[in-house]
């Protein structure tokens, strides 16, 4: 059978979804008794359901496909034979535990990579090397040609082409790993999988924290069908694991991205929650005061406005209805209308619906909101569970309401000077006379020295002020934020990195030089 039939009878294999229906592996290792790894796949379904006698003769029917994956012998007994010769096999397959659902997306991966991953404490310690592939690539069926690596300091990083795709991973690794190598569609080359660092207490995301890089995945040009692994964090593959520094530019770049999209998302949304209707123009989301949602847009959220208007019409607000998957559009899926944020570097997808990775979550699906933390002395401004923004504030004790508002208006240079006693910019909370505002009093910041507004350092407040458009909720409470890793105050991002904070441009007119302001400071 020459590789073109090979690869046909490995698609139609995996077209009747051999994972859901027992019936069909049965017949295809009636069909084809050759084939051991439809065996070894079939033996899994039964051990799964408990039918530990048929399970076994299917393994060691799968031979050294079985051996490969357990890491040990197959034995069948005289009695065990006995019982699989006289028993039909039940063909009820609807009702699933979790527990099958998982080994059978193990399986999948394992199929397409045969990467070690340890499954117990003992393996940890033993680190993979060549034989240990090279035994389990020996028992490959012809028709998948998948080559994984377990990467030595010196290997150096895949050379990842232009429009690596980026997925964020928050489930499990191995149906992660079989959604990159197996995509719809054949529009890149090369993958990255990230995760964020989770809070002490395991309910927040520490976005604003540099995103851990797991694995790479990149595809043959040549043979689709081969793809080739690269491991970036040990404890993914308790391995050696390669430099990351190339492919962490990429990510960066992807974060950023995935902010100015999520910013563009929550001021759509916002316009609409004040008028009623969808912005048809991305100039209305930047209207001179008092109407000024956002004080401008970047050439990346420009490109992304008409792909993500379109999606907001069709009811589908940065997320597909069944898989949960991005939709925000990414200027690399249509680049001609962007500009890059550094020109000369590769660009990145994110995974939508259609694709491979439609069931891969991707992050900052939500609205934007802040929290604010009277115990604390900090704001955090979220998406969901993703904490973007980690800001020190300084409040007024008992003077500082608790409750739930909205931010009704944003005023840049509040009573004509940017170093008054509300610094450069201030946004009202539900049309009262507290405010999230600037300072003059830097020494402040940490403290209940306030009449009741939230004061924030010169950069920071003017980060979050270009982030957040009228109509985002503002929370203010106790114990309501994570404990987790400070930003460093005054650096404008709430990260300790001066040197990337979020800048929308300048493109309206947001100043009320005929308001005095008389805020709670």
């Amino acid at each position: 059978m020459n590789d073109k039939k090979n690869q046909e009878q490995v698609e139609r294999f995996f077209q009747h979804n051999p994972f859901e229906d027992p019936l069909y592996l049965k017949k295809y290792v009636k069909d084809h008794p050759d084939h051991k790894m439809a065996w070894y796949l079939l033996g899994r379904e039964y051990a799964a359901n408990g039918k530990q006698a048929k399970a076994a003769y299917c393994f060691a029917e799968a031979g050294e496909i079985y051996e490969a994956f357990e890491r040990q012998k197959a034995v069948v007994e005289k009695e065990d034979l006995d019982k699989i010769l006289q028993v039909k096999p039940s063909s009820d397959h609807k009702n699933r535990n979790k527990k099958t659902a998982r080994w059978k997306w193990g399986v999948l991966a394992a199929f397409l990579l045969f990467a070690y991953i340890p499954t117990s404490v003992d393996n940890v310690s033993n680190k993979p090397n060549a034989s240990d592939f090279a035994a389990a690539t020996a028992t490959v069926p012809s028709e998948v040609k998948i080559e994984a690596i377990a990467v030595k300091e010196a290997v150096s990083p895949l050379p990842l082409q232009s429009g690596t795709r980026i997925y964020y991973g928050r489930g499990n690794l191995n149906q992660d790993l079989a959604q990159m190598i197996v995509p719809n569609n054949s529009l890149w080359t090369s993958s990255l999988l990230v995760e964020g660092h989770t809070t002490p207490d395991g309910k927040w995301i520490e976005w604003y924290t540099s995103l851990r890089i797991l694995l790479g995945v990149e595809r043959s040009d040549t043979n689709k069908g081969q793809s080739q692994v690269q491991y970036y964090d040990p404890k993914t593959c308790h391995c050696e694991p390669a430099d990351n520094s190339k492919v962490a530019v990429i990510v960066e770049n992807w974060r950023q991205e995935r902010e100015e999209a999520v910013v563009l998302s929550s001021a759509m949304d916002a316009f609409q929650q004040k008028t009623g209707t969808l912005p048809e123009r991305a100039e209305q989301l930047r209207e001179p005061y008092p109407q000024n949602l956002l004080p401008g847009l970047t050439p990346q959220m420009e490109a992304m406005f008409p792909k993500m208007l379109i999606e907001k019409k069709e009811g589908l607000p940065g997320k597909d209805s069944q898989s949960g998957a991005s939709t925000m559009p990414d200027t690399a899926s249509n680049p001609a209308g962007a500009q890059k944020q550094n020109p000369g570097q590769q660009e990145a997808i994110a995974s939508s619906p259609g694709e491979a990775g439609a069931s891969l979550s991707s992050p900052l699906q939500e609205p934007l909101s802040i929290l604010v933390d009277k115990d604390k002395h900090r704001l955090v401004l979220v998406s969901g569970n993703f904490v973007i923004r980690n800001y020190p504030v300084g409040l007024g004790g008992t003077k500082t309401p608790e409750g739930d508002f909205v931010i009704t208006e944003k005023v840049r240079n509040p009573n004509g000077k940017s170093n008054g006693d509300f610094g450069s910019r201030g946004m009202t909370l539900s049309d009262t006379l507290y405010a999230i505002h600037g300072t003059n009093k830097p020494a402040s910041i940490g403290k209940d020295e306030s009449l009741g507004c939230i004061r924030m350092l010169q950069a920071d407040i003017e980060e979050l002020y270009d982030m957040v458009p009228q109509q985002t909720k503002v929370k203010i409470g106790k114990g309501i934020i994570p404990d987790s890793g400070d930003g460093k105050p005054g650096e404008g991002n709430g990260t300790g990195k001066p040197a990337t904070p979020f800048k929308a441009p300048l493109q309206t007119e947001d100043s009320n030089p005929k308001k005095t302001y008389k805020w709670l400071d």
